[in-house]
């Protein structure tokens, strides 16, 4: 065995497989390592009440304050679709460097950007405006 493989083989951590399901979609299954597990279990704690609901706002507040709504829901709806930003400019005609700005709040999105992006990813446009 090479030096690189026995120092991978002694440094292997203890991980769990961690399932996560959601209304309506695949299940998604991911290991983590074991020193998040205190993390988890605090989240869950905290949020794991299927009987409750919990608005994306509540979980996001932080990042929304940082990137602000229309960002986040912009990247999350490009994520989705799994499209990269520039991928989502030039369907929309927009430069990647303004969905940039748009994703990290240092830009407003009008109704017309708006209205371009939300056909590309097939959303409501006014999950995109900012206006509260």
């Amino acid at each position: 065995m090479s030096e690189h493989m026995r120092k991978l083989h002694t440094n292997k951590e203890t991980t769990y497989k961690v399932v996560v399901e959601m209304p309506g979609k695949k299940k998604k299954l991911s290991f983590m390592p074991a020193k998040y597990l205190p993390k988890l279990e605090e989240f869950l704690e905290k949020y794991g009440h299927p009987e409750e609901s919990i608005l994306w706002e509540e979980l996001a507040a932080s990042r929304i304050k940082k990137y602000g709504k229309a960002g986040l829901v912009l990247r999350g709806a490009r994520f989705r679709k799994g499209m990269s930003q520039k991928e989502l400019a030039k369907r929309c005609g927009i430069s990647q460097e303004n969905i940039s700005k748009m994703e990290n709040g240092l830009r407003a999105i009008g109704e017309k950007v708006a209205k371009k992006l939300a056909k590309a990813l097939k959303i409501d446009y006014k999950l995109l405006l900012d206006r509260e």
